[in-house]
């Protein structure tokens, strides 16, 4: 495994899991519980906190892809370099303009863009993708959905297209002390959203944690190399946010999201539909109404009876 493919290591373990044997599947929960500090110790540490052999430990590291330990360590050190960079850190390492590649920033973003939409689909499996829409598509479910500084624009437009389709669906805002209140409510028929990315908040990876304890179904969306909110979470769906820019991209996943929607439509049905007219008819009364001052030359003079 290069470390280009470390942001597949939590995929990796999970996917590996049900063929581990008890031993290997006990230090492999270990790590992805404890990501990415168990595996940052050494390996006798490793397995004493995992409660099995260091040989067990070697085995799985082998399985991961992983020669030797010593590599395995390497990557999980360039997973927390890439998940702890700032826009100021990128800043300062962007090429002067002189240097810059070639083609125009334009052109580079776009067929970045175009990569990361083809990423997202080779790295959603179906069957998840369905459960989701399932879950955000059933009536006796509550929604609530919750985002940190940057992922919270995500929130508010996803929650904003789940209310047109169906009810009770709650956006996690305000100070965090306030966050709490929320959690009375929730149980085994809730349903957390929860959108993370690089820079992961604690807040949003406790809230996370806490909704779980109380029996709800965490989904989560986040980038590549995944939040820590992943060990709460039944369901995780990841999307790439890399860019030429010095600033990390919602873009992919504002298509996941409006794909979540879309899916959630055709399972809602006549159901969906009627909602969705009901609520064009209550907005009428508050639609724009042509002011005078929009109004054609023309129609100004007639209201007027001008010449």
């Amino acid at each position: 495994m290069t470390y280009s493919e470390t942001a597949d290591l939590v995929k990796r373990l999970r996917d590996e899991l049900p063929s581990l044997g008890a031993r290997e599947a006990r230090a492999a929960r270990h790590l992805m519980n404890n990501y990415p500090m168990a595996g940052l110790r050494t390996v006798a540490e490793f397995a004493h906190e995992s409660g099995v052999s260091t040989a067990t430990v070697l085995r799985l590291v082998k399985r991961l892809g992983f020669g030797v330990y010593a590599d395995f360590q390497a990557a999980l050190h360039q997973h927390i370099e890439q998940t702890l960079q700032s826009p100021l850190l990128r800043f300062e390492t962007q090429p002067a303009a002189e240097e810059s590649p070639s083609g125009s920033f334009l052109d580079r973003f776009v067929l970045t863009m175009e990569g990361h939409l083809k990423t997202l689909r080779q790295s959603i499996a179906q069957s998840e993708f369905d459960e989701v829409a399932a879950l955000l598509a059933n009536d006796r479910r509550d929604i609530h959905l919750v985002g940190g500084r940057y992922s919270f624009n995500l929130v508010r437009y996803f929650a904003d297209l789940l209310t047109a389709l169906r009810g009770r669906v709650t956006v996690i805002e305000g100070q965090t002390q306030t966050w709490p209140q929320n959690l009375l409510d929730m149980g085994k028929s809730s349903v957390l959203v929860a959108i993370d990315v690089r820079r992961y908040q604690q807040d949003v990876i406790e809230f996370a944690a806490a909704a779980a304890q109380r029996g709800a179904t965490v989904v989560l969306l986040t980038d590549n190399w995944q939040s820590p909110a992943a060990r709460s979470a039944r369901h995780v769906l990841r999307f790439p946010v890399s860019s030429p820019s010095i600033f990390d991209v919602l873009t992919i996943g504002l298509a996941l999201a409006e794909a979540l929607v879309g899916a959630v439509a055709i399972r809602r049905g006549d159901t969906g539909r009627k909602r969705m007219e009901m609520l064009e008819a209550l907005r009428t009364p508050f639609a724009p109404r042509e002011s005078e001052f929009n109004r054609s030359p023309q129609k100004r003079d007639e209201s007027t009876g001008a010449d």
